[in-house]
Formats: C-alpha cells, structure tokens, sequence
C-alpha cells in the first residue's frame, strides 16, 4: 500500500507532461520501470490497479499528501479543496508547516522528526491548520514514511476534526463546571443505579464515588421521609416529569440533613427515558434556622395572644368599675353618660377580645367586630333591644389594630348617638353600618339609620356636642374627611386611610 502510494503520482504520465500532479525528485527510471507500472504486478488476480487506487484517493473525503523531508508538500488529493478551501496544486511547493498554528508548532514538527526516523510506522497527530480563508482548523493526521530504500517521504491522511474537538471542549467544560457545582449532583439509570455523583456528593455525604458508583440513592434514606413521598416521586420520574421537593436524608456518618431536590428524566432520540438527573440543594442551614424562627414566632404568638387576653381582662375591670360606679349614682344623666363610657371601653376591649381568638394575631375581621359590637350596643339599651335592628356590611375587610381602634370608637360614637337620640318614642328602628374598600388602603364608611336625625342647632354647630366633637377627632386620627348627607334620618359618609402596618414598620 506504501509502495503504491509511492507511484500515484506519477502514474501514466511521463516526467514534464501536465496531468495535475507534482513530480517528486528522485530516480525517474527507477519510478517509471515496466516493473513498478501496476501494483502488485507479480499477483495478475489483485484486483486493486493504480487507477483503482487512484480513483479512491479522489473519491476520500480525507486530505492526502505527501511531504518531502523538509515538510515540502508534493502532492494534495482532490478533497483539499472542500475541506480548506484550495484548489489542489495551489500548496503544492509551500511548506506545510507555514500553514500550522504557531501554539502547535513545535509539537507537530516534533511528531514529523519521528515519522521520519520511522519508516511504516505511524504517527498520529492533531493541530490547527489555517484553510483558505484565514481561518483554523482542527485536523487530525495519520502518516508515515516510505518504505523504501529510494525516498524518504511521507504519506499523510488528514480529515476535519472540529466539530469533534469543540464538543470534547463542552463535554470537558461541563464536566468541570458539574464537578467543582455547589449542588450535589447524582445521574443514575433507570432502575436508579447511581453511575456518577460529583465532588459535593461526596464531600456532603461522606460516601466516596467508589462506594456510591453501582449502588442505590437508599443508601441516603432516612426513617424520617415517608413512603408516600418515595412513591410519588417514582410515579412522577418514571412518567417522564420532573419531580421536586425536599428530602430529610442521612449521611454516611448517621448525620441527618435537609435536601432540596430536583429530578429530571433524560430522554433519547426515540423519547425513550434512559438516566435521571438529580439536582440537589444542601438546606439543612435554612431549615434550622426557619424551625427555630417558628418557634420564635410561636413563642411570640403565645405571648401576644396573652397580652391581649390581660389588656382585654383590664378593660373588663374599668368596665366594671363604671358600671359599680353607675350603680351608686342616683343622677340619671350622669348615670347614662358612665354608660357610654362604658360602651367605649367595651368597642376597645372587643377588638382585643377579636385579636385574642384570632389565628392571625395582626389584623381584625371588620364584619365580625362590627356585628358584636351592634350586639353590645343594643345590649346596654334595653328598651331598644328587640325593637332597632342593625344590619352589618362588611364584607372581607381586615384592619390592623392601629385602625380598628380608633374606626370601632367612631361606630361606637355614631350608634349610640343613634340609639340615645334617634328613636325616641319609636317602638321600632333600623341601622345600616356598611364598611368598603375604595382603594389601595383606602375605605369609605356609610352610616345610616331611619331616626329622627340630627337636630340642626347641633349640626350648624350653634350647640357644642362633646360627640360630635370625639367623632371629628377620631376622623382626623384616621386621616378621613366626613359629610353628613340629606336623609329622613342620619346619614354620614366617612372615607379615610388604613394604617398601613407593614408600610411603616419598612420605613422605622
């Protein structure tokens, strides 16, 4: 094959005519003997002709070239001009290593020096060679020497290898970048026999790779995990859907410790699922520190829950104090005013009271407190009880308890004036308290009853009402303007702001 490869160029032709390759220097008659005109002329059968050869040469997508001693290049094959872009006679008589990266060089050159000390060994190499249009590419070569006593050239077969190199580069780039990854990372097979783990695994685990390879991810299990929980991840996994969700596992050593998980199926061509990658998050920090946060807030819970149960039960006591002290007054004004004052510690004492029963120990179902509150209005108006009704509308508002007081003290107020003044001599009445959200943080209160109004003396201010004046302090508390609308009866409308808790608790 060597020897052969040796005479294609200059097959048919004699020495100076034109037939599109090179003549290399050297002995012509030795070259053009009747002896060497067909390979293997002394086997008549062989089918394998220099024409045979030669139509191979031109039909290979791989580059064939000879090179002289000193790296001259004598002959290039058809396919250079598809792979680098020259026409085939266009490097022939340039130096092939003119053409190499210069980052190459050396080693290339050094594999040259060898192949040619080396006669029908072969080499094999790989380099940058810079085609046609200026740009590189990576080459992979296989040559060698003659095996004769006549040259002292070489045959090299070389092909593109680009693609093949820039993918070895990506494997070995992510390769690194999932070794050296702060998750740990575990690929296993269908059946869930691990065949990688990465550098985290086991630095987290314990388990070196020797002694995780080939083995099972229940080597991990802990008893704290439930069965349930294995078996959705399987159902979903083997499904072809990615499952996640956090495991309780164990270490080598025993240690128990948090992992966030992500699992993603691996598909072939033919969607057929052939490895799971996990994908894990060491969350052991976090959940200590997140257990002992809700212990904290436990804890806390418990001792507000307590504090508003004392501020409550202390409310209950001046209650009972205004209502011992009513007893003993025979004035009946000054006996009816401790009983408004007693409603106004009530109205405060209820939102405690609200605060205290509530999972939520930050905000006040508005509905629920403004029908108990009706109930303990109506409560300490006897005569009114079974004949005023009031109707409540306040449907999924919730105020903190920076806006419930001040909001259940200016009910209180406005209601009983209705039931103090406006049915008087009625064996009958009705109340409409109706609380909506106009916008952010902002509500608008509508209070209407069909009594008999306001007396005018007092609503062009010609008469001071100690309550009239609590209900304008406790609108400008709530940052709210108020308007008094023509009715048969009263009719207020309030808008105001919520506080906004958690606005000022950023801002402190």
């Amino acid at each position: 094959m060597q020897q052969s490869l040796n005479k294609i160029i200059y097959l048919n032709d004699p020495p100076g005519t034109n037939n599109g390759y090179k003549s290399i220097p050297g002995d012509e008659d030795d070259v053009y003997s009747e002896e060497n005109t067909t390979v293997y002329s002394a086997e008549k059968n062989n089918p394998i002709t220099d024409e045979v050869l030669k139509t191979l040469i031109n039909l290979s997508t791989d580059i064939i070239t000879v090179l002289s001693p000193e790296g001259m290049i004598l002959y290039e094959s058809d396919s250079i001009k598809s792979m680098l872009g020259y026409d085939k006679d266009e490097l022939v008589g340039e130096n092939a290593f003119m053409y190499i990266h210069k980052d190459d060089l050396k080693r290339v050159y050094s594999d040259f020096m060898n192949g040619l000390s080396s006669p029908g060994k072969s080499i094999v190499t790989s380099f940058r060679f810079r085609k046609a249009d200026g740009n590189y590419v990576f080459l992979e070569s296989a040559g060698a020497k003659y095996e004769s006593d006549k040259s002292d050239n070489l045959v090299i077969i070389s092909r593109d290898v680009t693609s093949r190199i820039e993918s070895e580069k990506k494997i070995k780039r992510l390769t690194a970048a999932v070794e050296q990854s702060s998750n740990t990372i575990v690929i296993t097979d269908i059946d869930g026999n691990i065949e990688y783990v990465n550098k985290k695994f086991e630095d987290l685990t314990g388990y070196s790779k020797a002694e995780a390879l080939g083995g099972n991810p229940n080597l991990l299990r802990s008893e704290s995990t439930s069965k349930d929980l294995y078996k959705d991840l399987w159902t979903t996994i083997l499904t072809g859907n990615v499952w996640q969700g956090e495991i309780k596992n164990k270490k080598k050593s025993g240690e128990l410790y948090w992992e966030k998980i992500k699992i993603t199926p691996v598909v072939d061509d033919n969607d057929l699922i052939t490895n799971f990658i996990a994908l894990k998050d060491d969350i052991t920090l976090e959940k200590n520190i997140t257990e002992k946060l809700e212990q904290s807030l436990k804890e806390k819970e418990i001792m507000l829950k307590e504090i508003h149960h004392r501020v409550k039960n202390n409310l209950q006591i001046v209650i009972s104090l205004l209502n011992l002290q009513s007893t003993s007054v025979d004035d009946l004004k000054l006996k009816h005013q401790l009983t408004i004052s007693q409603n106004r510690v009530r109205s405060m004492a209820l939102i405690h009271q609200h605060l205290y029963r509530s999972n939520d120990l930050t905000r006040i179902n508005m509905e629920d407190y403004l029908i108990g509150l009706s109930g303990q209005l109506l409560a300490s108006y006897d005569e009114l009880r079974n004949s005023v009704n009031i109707t409540v509308n306040a449907k999924d508002i919730e105020f903190t308890i920076e806006t419930a007081v001040p909001f259940g003290l200016l009910v209180n107020e406005i209601a009983t004036n209705s039931l103090k003044h406006g049915f008087q001599g009625r064996s009958n009445g009705n109340i409409v308290i109706s609380l909506y959200k106009t916008g952010e943080d902002e509500y608008e209160l509508d209070y209407l009853d069909d009594g008999i109004g306001i007396p005018m003396n007092i609503v062009n201010g010609h008469v001071v009402s100690f309550g009239m004046h609590l209900i304008e302090m406790l609108v400008s508390q709530l940052e709210g303007s108020i308007e008094l609308l023509p009715s048969n009866g009263t009719n207020y409308k309030i808008n105001f702001r919520g506080s906004n808790y958690q606005a000022r608790l950023n801002y402190s």
